[in-house]
């Protein structure tokens, strides 16, 4: 099995352009966006009312393809999201299917 799944986290602020990437991709046929908190130690990036909440608004997109696919993708994004703040997670599937 040669696939794979990318995890990704981002600021809403990048979702649109994102999700364009992805669009733009032959060899990714779909994936998964949807809002999520963001809890962590590291407060610095937070505005005054995130600090009090402990949390920040992300958007995480869930990618299924081929491991070729993904890593090309991530090769993209490397350069094209440099400096967003941006994080990624590249794992390879052990097993899938269609229940």
């Amino acid at each position: 099995m040669n696939e794979g799944v990318l995890v990704m986290i981002t600021s809403p602020n990048i979702e649109e352009l994102v999700i364009d990437l992805l669009l733009e991709q032959q060899d990714i046929s779909g994936f998964t966006s949807h809002l999520v908190n963001a809890h962590g130690t590291g407060t610095h990036q937070l505005s005054m009312l995130e600090q009090v909440s402990g949390r920040q608004q992300k958007v995480q997109f869930m990618v299924y393809g081929t491991q070729s696919a993904l890593q090309t993708f991530t090769d993209l994004i490397k350069t094209t999201l440099e400096h967003s703040g941006a994080r990624f997670i590249l794992l390879p599937v052990i097993d899938s299917g269609v229940l």
